[in-house]
């Protein structure tokens, strides 16, 4: 369902090239697309999800993602009654390549199999603490949305995540729900 392979990682780049998504390089990079509005900040903690262990300049997302973060988390809350834990966020080069050496599950921080959280559309939810009938419901969410096209899923178990890419057209997809039938998050 949610099993990366050798081209997970080429399929996201693929992606991010096809919605001209920019890397960010450093953090100074971070902050001038968070001033034109291509990055927003995420809150540290809501009543829906908590970010943990991410340092303050790295706590940010593409508008639609943090779009998906606040309603997935919502929805999670009110049918398992507990917080989302989100490991990752936006990540720039430097921080990539720490990862990659200290991780052997990291991706790359440049070329063609360089990691998607480079773009600021991509976050990690933890699978800590969170209860199997929650994973189960989570799996199928991300599946059904990943099978639409609003998103690429892959569930990682050396480090026990979520990893999701959001792309730019589930905002369409949120957009459409008021004229249409419930989410694939608000159905079982």
């Amino acid at each position: 369902m949610l099993t990366a392979d050798a081209s997970s990682q080429a399929i996201q780049n693929a992606r991010a090239n096809d919605f001209n998504l920019s890397r960010m390089r450093n953090r100074a990079m971070i902050q001038r697309f968070h001033r034109a509005g291509c990055l927003v900040r995420v809150p540290s903690h809501t009543r829906f999800y908590y970010l943990h262990f991410i340092p303050s300049a790295y706590r940010y997302l593409r508008p639609w993602t943090k779009l998906f973060l606040d309603r997935l988390s919502r929805e999670y809350h009110a049918r398992f009654g507990q917080r989302l834990r989100v490991t990752s966020l936006v990540r720039t080069v430097a921080l990539q390549r720490r990862l990659d050496r200290r991780n052997s599950n990291a991706a790359a921080a440049t070329g063609p199999y360089r990691s998607s959280h480079l773009t600021g559309a991509t976050l990690d939810i933890s699978k800590r603490f969170m209860n199997p009938r929650g994973q189960r419901w989570m799996r199928r969410v991300l599946f059904r949305l990943k099978q639409n096209g609003y998103l690429y899923a892959v569930e990682e178990f050396e480090q026990p995540t979520f990893h999701v890419m959001v792309y730019p057209t589930y905002r369409q997809y949120v957009d459409g729900l008021a004229h249409h039938a419930p989410a694939p998050e608000d159905t079982d």
